[in-house]
């Protein structure tokens, strides 16, 4: 007696990753991507927002801080020490 793998229905649904039609060239971070897009740990980067060296956030909602992308970079470059010139 054989077994067909035909009788078995296939009844799984197939998923779809819900990716957005349209993606902004300069889109809003949550705390924990503003870290990682600064390389830094959550908690360095609350500290660096506390000493004002990250611009304020804009809250979308009461609990909800958010940063734009060109913004955290900018303010990495500022941080950034200059290259020291040997004469």
């Amino acid at each position: 007696m054989e077994l067909s793998t035909s009788s078995v229905p296939d009844n799984r649904r197939v998923r779809r990753s819900r990716k957005p039609e349209y993606v902004p060239d300069d889109p809003l971070l949550t705390a924990a991507e503003a870290a990682a897009e600064r390389g830094q740990a959550l908690s360095t980067f609350w500290r660096d927002v506390a000493a004002g060296r990250v611009p304020p956030a804009y809250y979308v909602s009461p609990r909800c801080p958010r940063w734009r992308r060109s913004e955290i970079r900018t303010a990495l470059e500022a941080c950034r020490a200059p290259a020291k010139v040997m004469a």
